[in-house]
């Protein structure tokens, strides 16, 4: 963006500028200097050699540890002083000055990738010795990467500067920058209001390291517009750089005054030059000072030949030499030499000097310097650069002597004595730097070098001689004076050169000539007149200063370097992104979730599901909202009704009775009112729980105690009442849960003392029960019950919730008096353990005589035939069952003539024994099941044969399932594989072989980990296109591919996509989090190295903040993150069973989310965008495929008739469109039109028409939400059939049960409305059948197994099948229909209704609770035991079909059963879930 932008402003300054009567060309970045040599001296060439480098392997290596440690060559040979020396000779505005020429000259980059020759620090280290780390950190330099192969050709070190003294530091090295600088208007830079330099708001990549002191990056857009990044690194280079700026805007003024220039683009061209001419010549005036004049030749012209490349030796040592004549303070001077501030210490100013110069104004800093006296060429190196230098975050404070000298061997500088060879010079051996040096560093120099003096370096040396001559050494004066004569002599530009062609004339360069920093000064209002005796003053020099400016450091007090070194921080630390990134996320998960619970409650309460009548019920009282706390389910609302008739207290909830309360069972009645809370009441009832209740307000309290009141008065019970607090009646009351958990605890007891009675031996015996059996109160030993166990007592109701009955039921009204022997209206526990003991453990007569006195209504010893017809109506109604008179007269007839007792009309009870007697032993295995206890059965003895056993079956149901899903297994271990394969080859690619991009530097294996995981999800969201493809499926079911690709799991396949496919974005989140604090943490070449494209050079530290919403890349993996949660947590079972609306909605966000995810990658923040390769082949697919399906819902298809069943189903009948084809077992997409649902909210439906009918029908479950508004609509429209709304239809789309065919043997498992697809098979088959279809000849027999509550829970499916039997010619089809709501098989109940049905069943060949051929069976199939019967039948049969529709936990049930199937037979079972 900012590259784009840096294009535009430099078109439309150009094009502002015009384009006739250009001044002539100086290119920015040194092209073309050098006609002969074009690239010579331009930005990004190498530094010259000549020398040749010193490297231990000859060609670049960075093994310098034949070396002393740079820190314990700082720490033993310079000092460090709080008030060093000072020059006598030189100003402090020389050292900054040449630092400033250094920024023009020279601009050496860290190598990308990051090449670390950090210090390594002992222990002991004075300063850094507590470190956590060992290893001051140094980046090695860029470099020419065609160099440093080999011995032969070393490596060499690009410069990013031009070598020219071509003013890049005030212009910068490229058109575009220049062209940002520049007003457009008078030749002029841009200035703010002030007339000082415009801050940087176009971003231009100025370079801000970290400021120490506040261990901060500053804001690049704050800081002033210049040429070098570099301007802001202290208060003497900023102010150079304001300098020169004024300069350049005060020639262009003078320029534009004269009247003589053509446009804007001439004046700037021409200010340039002059001002470029200007440093020029103040540069040579700097290095005059410092070297002998007559080192440096006379200029005598251009010369072609003379290669200004910077010389690597000046790079690194020669320029070193100034950090010793930097002082620690920066003068601030008024006039008259007066201090405006005295205590401005340099290392507080690091990297911030524009806000410390601000302050005073450049000019005062400027003066400041102009008669500050440098620091003493020697080796005392002040504080501020010797321990407080600048470094990057996890090293605030560096040595920058070991910093020097480290990065003179990175560039391979060599010793001393090569260099003065070098340069014709003797050698310096032991002896002379005995006589040169003082003992102690004399000594410490022989002993860091091992005595050898060829290892001294040239930076060392160089600065050891140069304390003892007191000036700059002599080979430091060759290198800079040789380094000075090849940029003058090789610029073709120099000013002096009067052939240049820039069309200066000999007045204007002997002006130049006669210029001095001095003039410069003045002419931009740094009033420095007065500093020097005479006119001609070197503001280089303290020679002419005047006595009043005479200044040392014994004047003022050194303040102390601010901000704490972060020795500690720690690139590899816990990551704070993924702390504050992972709360933001659970946030949004937790609101969504709490929206989409309230979005289920709020439908719950909505007026559609509130019973209308509640509030208008006449039989309530008026007395507002009353809320029950401490019910089962929590607290409810509801209402109070006093039946006085039957002398109970009914109360109500949603306009159901769901407690009545029997005034006749007590004579008085316990009250507890609040003393704290007026609003509450506890009722407290006699053996059973109390009612705690709270009104809405004391009057409708008042008028329920008074109705309460005469209620009971009516009722003869007497009202105790007390009052106590709110806190003491709710620890007092005993609620539902308490009761609930005391019956739990009464049943659970009982069982406890059955089984202890059956292990005693007190049990029946040869048919009768014992004496020790018996359950006497008197005689029975009842130690270990609870003393509250014993004295409870239950109640009509929980005696009938314990056997799973209603209270009203007729089983429940003759046992319940039997049971209660006191006749107290209640069962206390020793009368509920009898009559346990003898339905559970009795013989078979004892339980026939307690079924026959249940039914003896009239107590004449014996039981009438009505009587008999009664005790069975009573055992159908406990499972919602009936049956018509005249069959059940048939029925009962048939058992009597069995017993020979046809003629009977009563029978005694030795005559029902003999009835019963075909059936004594079911009678006597039969219990009575009881819910909430139970006896557990004995845990069976392993030991190694059973386990051995166990383990070979367990081996066999592995074996099975392979086999069973060979192709499932197949392809998962491909697409296993294939996933595993692209997350490695990434992961290792960016741990091991990117290098050469920095990635693994940088970013370590947070990085290998993203990209890695990146891989796996540019391959896995394409292929959820590809399973989404219906119509494409579909059509492949009808071809040969289906034998080898599982199209039936293609629902399974969605599933485990999802959850490879979650996996691999939480370790793509989570190595971001890393990636984010590890990027937050690098210095702004490291950035610049790691995201080229996208962070420029200085653009500052990068922030969490701006990684997520500053790139394109960031914010659309924010909304890619939030919208696959949103998609996940909606796709959960609960969401997609009480909320589909809300799944539906969020999955059509996929085309949004795979947008999103081309733009993800198009941020390029470190690689080319390769997703759009991955997913252009399935996108184009699943268009295609969208394409068939657009086509057809544009079709409205009339409803030919709905109808309202039982069981809340809805039937729709629709015209069949004349190019609808379709297999039974398929299903449609169907949506309202015009109904308020939404046009495109389709809902799948198994079709349950058969294909060669001529309609379309389906079968639909009432629920919620969209079921629920069609069956609303039927109901609605049933007077005006014509008003129901017409159908979109999309399909018809396969699945596995249209496979049906392909078996010989067919098992077809249906629960519930999971039966919905075997209508259509059903019909279908038997249409073939019976017109002898080939296409059926494959299948020799189909077993039908329908589970479901109750026969009359789904009809319509009976009389589907009692067709289907009527059709079956071929015997084809054998059904099986299980009945789930009866008890056990071994309950007593179910017993004597098994008995029936198989009575029925053999006289009338058909069941006596479904009227059909199908077999009925009570309780739930036995899969395994089936299967294995089916297998036995079927011996020459190797494969079975089995296909099952219903609820997952069945379905699970079935795949374990055919996982379970031994031998050479296999079942194979295909499941489809609701």
């Amino acid at each position: 963006m900012k590259i784009l932008s840096f294009t535009l402003i430099t078109f439309f300054i150009g094009f502002a500028s015009g384009h006739g009567g250009d001044y002539p060309y100086v290119s920015y970045n040194g092209m073309y200097n050098n006609p002969s040599n074009l690239h010579w001296g331009t930005a990004g060439s190498t530094l010259s050699q000549p020398v040749r480098p010193h490297y231990k392997d000859g060609a670049g290596s960075a093994d310098f540890t034949d070396l002393p440690s740079p820190r314990d060559l700082s720490l033993h040979l310079f000092t460090e002083e709080e008030s060093v020396p000072l020059s006598e000779k030189y100003t402090a505005l020389l050292p900054y000055f040449m630092e400033f020429l250094e920024h023009d000259l020279l601009n050496l980059r860290p190598t990308c990738p990051p090449e670390d020759i950090s210090i390594s620090i002992k222990k002991s280290d004075p300063l850094y010795g507590n470190n956590t780390h060992s290893r001051m950190p140094l980046d090695r330099i860029q470099y020419d990467r065609n160099s440093g192969m080999w011995a032969d050709f070393p490596r060499k070190q690009l410069n990013s500067a031009t070598s020219w003294i071509d003013g890049s530091q005030i212009y910068g090295i490229s058109k575009g920058w220049a062209d940002i600088l520049r007003s457009g208007t008078g030749g002029k830079l841009k200035t703010d209001e002030s007339g000082n330099p415009a801050k940087n708001t176009w971003g231009v990549p100025m370079s801000s390291a970290l400021k120490p002191h506040t261990c901060k990056y500053p804001d690049i857009k704050q800081l002033h517009l210049f040429g070098d990044g570099r301007s802001n690194e202290n208060p003497g280079i900023y102010a150079l750089h304001w300098l020169f700026f004024k300069e350049h805007n005060k020639i262009a003024g003078e320029l534009a005054r004269k009247g003589s220039y053509q446009n804007d683009k001439w004046l700037f061209d021409k200010s340039r030059y002059l001002t470029i001419a200007k440093l020029q010549k103040i540069s040579l005036d700097a290095v005059k000072a410092v070297i002998d004049p007559e080192t440096l030749l006379e200029y005598r012209g251009y010369n072609a030949s003379a290669d200004p490349a910077i010389n690597f030796l000046y790079a690194g040592a020669v320029k070193y030499f100034f950090l010793t004549m930097i002082p620690d303070i920066i003068y601030i001077s008024n006039a008259n030499c007066s201090l405006k501030e005295s205590d401005i210490r340099l290392c507080n100013t690091y990297w911030d000097a524009q806000k410390v110069v601000e302050r005073f104004g450049p000019e005062a800093f400027l003066r400041g310097l102009a008669y500050q006296p440098a620091a003493k060429v020697d080796l005392h190196i002040v504080n501020d650069i010797r321990s407080n230098f600048y470094g990057p975050m996890h090293w605030t404070r560096r040595d920058g002597i070991a910093v020097a000298i480290q990065r003179g061997r990175d560039l391979g500088v060599p010793p001393l004595n090569t260099v003065l060879r070098h340069y014709d010079l003797p050698a310096i051996t032991w002896e002379v730097w005995r006589d040169k040096l003082n003992t102690e560093t004399y000594e410490a120099l022989k002993s860091l070098y091992e005595d050898d003096e060829e290892k001294v370096e040239l930076y060392i040396g160089g600065m050891l001689l140069s304390q003892a001559e007191e000036r700059m050494t002599e080979v430091f004066r060759l290198i800079l004076a040789e380094q000075i004569y090849k940029l003058r002599e090789g610029d073709r530009y120099w000013f002096e050169n009067e052939n240049n062609g820039m069309g200066c004339t000999k007045e204007e360069i002997e002006e130049i000539r006669a210029t001095t920093l001095k003039d410069i000064l003045i002419r931009n209002e740094v009033d420095i007149s007065d500093l020097h005796d005479d006119d001609d003053g070197n503001v280089f020099l303290l020679s002419g200063l005047v006595d009043d400016c005479k200044l040392d450091n014994s004047a003022f007090n050194l303040s102390e370097c601010e901000g704490d070194m972060l020795l500690h921080y720690d690139y590899n630390t816990t990551p704070y992104a993924v702390p504050l990134l992972v709360p933001v996320f659970l946030i949004f998960t937790m609101v969504l979730t709490v929206a989409l619970t309230r979005t289920v409650h709020a439908r719950s309460k909505s007026p559609k599901n509130v019973v209308q009548d509640e509030d208008i019920d006449p039989e309530a009282l008026n007395l507002g909202k009353i809320t029950e706390l401490g019910a089962k389910e929590g607290i409810r609302t509801v209402k109070l009704c006093f039946d006085e008739t039957a002398e109970a207290l009914n109360i109500k909830s949603k306009g159901k009775v769901v407690r009545s309360i029997s005034f006749k069972k007590f004579t008085n009645l316990p009250l507890v009112t609040c003393s704290n809370n007026r609003l509450v009441l506890l009722i407290c009832i006699p053996k059973e729980y109390d009612i705690l209740l709270k009104f809405g307000s004391v009057r409708k309290k008042e008028l329920a105690l008074e109705e309460l009141t005469n209620f009971c008065t009516g009722a003869s019970v007497e009202i105790e009442t007390q009052q106590l607090t709110e806190k003491q009646i709710i620890n007092m009351a005993k609620t539902e849960k308490h009761r609930q958990h005391l019956v739990n605890t009464f049943l659970s007891s009982v069982f406890a003392e059955m089984m202890q009675a059956e292990n005693s031996n007190g049990v029946v015996e040869n048919g009768h029960q014992s004496q020790r059996g018996s359950m006497d109160s008197n005689k029975s030993d009842l130690k270990g019950v609870g003393s509250h166990v014993l004295e409870c007592e239950l109640s009509r109701s929980e005696f009938a919730s314990a056997l799973g009955l209603r209270p009203d039921q007729e089983f429940v009204e003759k046992v319940f008096p039997l049971v209660d022997k006191d006749n107290n209206g209640s069962i206390s526990f020793r009368e509920f353990l009898s009559f346990m003991i003898v339905y559970s453990t009795g013989s078979s007569d004892d339980k026939l005589k307690l079924i026959f006195n249940m039914y003896d209504y009239d107590k004449n010893g014996s039981l009438h035939v009505d009587e008999i017809k009664q005790m069975i109506t009573s055992m159908l109604q406990m499972v919602s069952a009936s049956i018509d008179s005249e069959e059940l007269s048939r029925l009962i007839q048939s058992l009597l003539e069995q017993a020979n007792l046809g003629e009977k009309d009563e029978l005694t009870f030795e005559e029902f024994r003999t009835v019963m007697a075909a059936y004594r032993k079911d009678i006597e295995k039969a219990n009575l099941a009881v819910q909430g206890g139970g006896k557990s059965a004995k845990p069976a003895q392993k030991n190694k044969v059973f386990t051995a056993m166990r383990s070979q079956a367990r081996g066999r149901e592995i074996k099975r399932l392979i086999e069973n899903h060979r192709l499932e297994i197949f392809y998962s271990l491909v697409f296993s594989g294939i996933v595993l394969v692209l997350f490695f080859e990434r992961f290792i690619t960016y741990s091991k072989y990117k290098d050469h991009t920095g990635y693994p530097q940088l970013l370590g294996y947070s990085l290998s980990l993203t990209r890695g995981s990146a891989a796996v999800l540019m391959f896995t969201f394409p292929l959820f296109l590809v399973l989404m493809c219906k119509n494409t499926i579909t059509h492949l079911r009808g071809t040969f591919i289906k034998r080898y690709i599982p199209l039936d799991a293609n629902r399974a396949a969605h599933i485990y996509l999802g959850c490879v496919t979650l996996i691999f974005i939480l370790i793509h989140c989570i190595g971001h989090g890393y990636n984010f604090y590890m990027i937050t943490t690098l210095s702004p070449d490291h950035l610049s190295c790691l995201m080229p494209r996208t962070w420029l050079d200085g653009t500052g530290q990068a922030t969490i903040v701006g990684l997520l919403f500053g790139t394109i890349t960031g914010i659309t993996g924010i909304l890619l993150v939030l919208a696959l949660l949103t998609m996940y947590i909606c796709a959960t079972q609960y969401a997609r069973r009480y909320l589909h609306r809300w799944f539906w909605n969020t999955h059509q966000l996929y085309p949004l989310v795979l947008g999103l995810m081309v733009l993800h990658g198009a941020g390029r923040l470190l690689q080319e965008p390769t997703f759009h390769f991955y997913l252009a082949g399935p996108a184009i697919l699943f268009t295609l495929d969208k394409l068939i399906s657009v086509s057809r819902k544009k079709r409205e298809i009339p409803l030919i008739e709905a109808k309202i069943l039982p069981s809340e189903v809805t039937n729709l009948v629709f015209k069949r469109p004349v190019d609808f084809h379709y297999l039974a077992g398929q299903y449609v997409n169907i949506a309202l039109v015009n109904s308020g649902t939404g046009r495109d909210e389709y809902h799948p439906f198994t079709l349950t028409s058969a294909p060669h009918e001529d309609y379309l029908s389906v079968h639909i479950r009432t629920c919620k939400g969209w079921t629920k508004v069609l069956r609303d609509l039927v109901i609605k429209n049933q007077k005006n059939p014509e008003k129901n709304p017409n159908l979109f239809v999309d399909g018809p789309f396969g699945e596995a049960h249209q496979d049906y065919s392909n078996y010989e043997v067919v098992i077809l498992v249906g629960g519930g409305i999971g039966v919905t697809p075997f209508a259509s098979i059903l019909k279908d088959l038997v249409h073939k059948a019976s017109s002898m279809q080939t296409s059926l000849s494959k299948v020799k027999k189909v077993y039908f197994l329908w589970s479901t509550r109750t026969q009359k829970q789904f009809e319509w499916l009976l009389d589907i099948i009692g067709k289907c039997e009527k059709e079956d010619t071929r015997n084809l089809l054998d059904t099986h229909i299980f009945i789930t709501r009866f008890y056990e098989k071994s309950d007593l109940r179910t017993t004597m209704l098994y008995i029936c049905e198989r009575q029925f069943q053999g006289i009338s060949n058909r069941s006596l609770f479904t009227g059909l051929k199908a077999v009925t069976h009570f309780g739930r199939p036995n899969f395994s035991s089936i299967f294995n019967h089916i297998a036995l039948t079927h011996e020459e049969v190797r494969k079975f079909g089995v296909f099952v529709c219903g609820p997952g936990t069945m379905s699970d049930a079935v795949k374990l059963a055919c996982s379970k199937i031994t031998g050479k037979q296999s079942f194979v079972a295909y499941a489809e879930n609701f």
